[in-house]
């Protein structure tokens, strides 16, 4: 199956997801804001996990368009 380009989902859609950096640091999408400054720049709430897949104490905020490089694998079940 491929997916379009033009394909759209609600960010509320990627909560949850696991997400991996260039360096193999693995964090699941724990949510999105935007700054009431600049509402045009989304951030990523991130939850970090140590060596032992344990998750790591707070989360961490990243542009969303600074992590398009990022892998993603989308956390999804049946009901």
């Amino acid at each position: 199956m491929k997916i379009g380009n033009d394909s759209q989902l609600p960010l509320t859609a990627l909560q949850g997801a696991l997400l991996t950096n260039e360096h193999g640091a693995e964090y699941r999408i724990h949510g999105f804001f935007v700054y009431l400054g600049d509402v045009t720049k989304v951030m990523v709430s991130l939850k970090g996990y140590d060596e032992e897949g344990e998750p790591t104490e707070g989360t961490v905020g990243v542009y969303l368009d600074s992590i398009k490089s990022w892998k993603i694998q989308l956390q999804g079940g049946m009901e």
